[in-house]
């Protein structure tokens, strides 16, 4: 089975792991689409290059408005790479509301007419509303992609809900997304002693982490203030250990003088992915606070599952995907609720050693079948071979 990816991603390597997986499997002749290069959150990606022998044909095209997963747009090798790939499934991996999917499927259209599309979605609130202006073209992008699609893929299950309320009523089935856990498993005491050094951690500190970006919707208000009620309450063990920058460093900085905690807490700006499961092994738990904000909401969380690998012990919120990323692997606070996530800090600090290592194992376990690149390509590949076999059997 021939099959092409469309994915902007793919310019970073590590979310190629899905392609290194997918192409693994004999019956997939793979062939992949990405941009020469491309922006995330504000940062320039140069393209990786691939690996010497990867299972997969790689093309890319130069691409306009970088960084911009709603409006970002081919201006060359689109084209090509359908002609190159003779495709005989298109995986769509690109929102159905954005010029990508659009574009992608009007060549598909001019091309390859009779080829089955598999389309995979974050969306987990609308796809008739959006934050995006102007709403109405995005709403209109989505209601001419989504009858070209023969299924599709979700990271979450609210995801299903959107499409059906979008009028999608083909095939629908929530995969979640993946993560390199392999990588995350691995340690390396001298490594995390000389981070721990170098960040003027002692020995005996519990740390309290977070990584991503900075910003309100990511809750890292409500994790400073949660924080500085354990201080207050007389656990000083512990340090505040936040990797990220973004928009809200201004108010952070703030937030952290207004509650006296300098001295408990350590910043690490934006590091490279391959850098993150190293700061994540310090971290005793690591903390995903986020909340819902105007028509977002936490779609998966792809760093709980790094942290779950890494044997970490991770709390969220409840907002978005968060609840059935974790299932029973970790602690739950009420989203906005900062004594809810103070008090949950508490209970993961107080484990016993007993009592950690079962929920580390089990949740490393929940990691591993669950959501590593293995699993991931798997339940791609169940979609795509059933779109083919749907289109054969005439039922699409």
């Amino acid at each position: 089975m021939r099959a092409l990816v469309i994915n902007s991603m793919f310019v970073n390597s590590v979310y190629r792991r899905c392609a290194d997986e997918l192409g693994a499997f004999p019956d997939i002749e793979l062939s992949i689409f990405m941009p020469n290069s491309w922006r995330m959150n504000g940062t320039r990606l140069a393209l990786d290059p691939p690996k010497v022998e990867s299972p997969y044909a790689m093309s890319t095209g130069a691409a306009g408005w970088k960084g911009f997963e709603n409006r970002g747009f081919y201006a060359s090798g689109l084209v090509k790479a359908f002609r190159q790939s003779q495709p005989e499934v298109l995986y769509l991996m690109e929102e159905p509301f954005s010029l990508f999917a659009l574009q992608t499927l009007l060549v598909r259209k001019l091309l390859f007419p009779k080829i089955p599309v598999v389309v995979f979605t974050w969306n987990n609130l609308s796809l008739k509303k959006f934050d995006y202006r102007p709403s109405i073209f995005y709403r209109t992008v989505a209601a001419w992609v989504l009858p070209q699609c023969d299924r599709a893929v979700t990271a979450n299950a609210d995801a299903i809900e959107v499409l059906r309320a979008s009028g999608f009523q083909r095939p629908a089935r929530m995969i979640g997304y993946g993560v390199d856990t392999e990588a995350f498993s691995k340690t390396d005491p001298t490594k995390a002693l000389a981070l721990r050094k170098q960040l003027d951690m002692r020995a005996e500190d519990r740390v309290i982490g977070f990584i991503g970006r900075i910003k309100w919707m990511k809750g890292i208000d409500l994790l400073v203030e949660a924080f500085a009620g354990l201080l207050k309450k007389g656990r000083k063990d512990v340090k505040l250990l936040i990797v990220g920058t973004g928009e809200y460093e201004s108010e952070l900085r703030g937030l952290i003088e207004r509650f006296a905690i300098g001295d408990y807490v350590r910043r690490v700006p934006s590091i490279p992915q391959t850098e993150v499961h190293e700061y994540m092994r310090l971290m005793d738990v690591l903390v995903l606070p986020s909340r819902r904000e105007g028509m977002w909401a936490e779609q998966f969380g792809r760093v709980l599952i790094e942290a779950m690998a890494a044997r970490t012990l991770v709390v969220g919120s409840t907002s978005g995907a968060i609840p059935e990323v974790i299932g029973d692997a970790g602690f739950l606070f009420q989203e906005n609720n900062s004594d809810d996530l103070a008090s949950k800090l508490n209970d993961a600090l107080q484990m016993s050693p007993l009592e950690r290592e079962r929920l580390l194992e089990r949740a490393h376990k929940r990691a591993t079948n669950e959501f590593s690149w293995r699993a991931f390509a798997e339940r791609s590949r169940e979609e795509l071979i059933g779109a083919v076999n749907d289109r054969r059997e005439g039922r699409s």
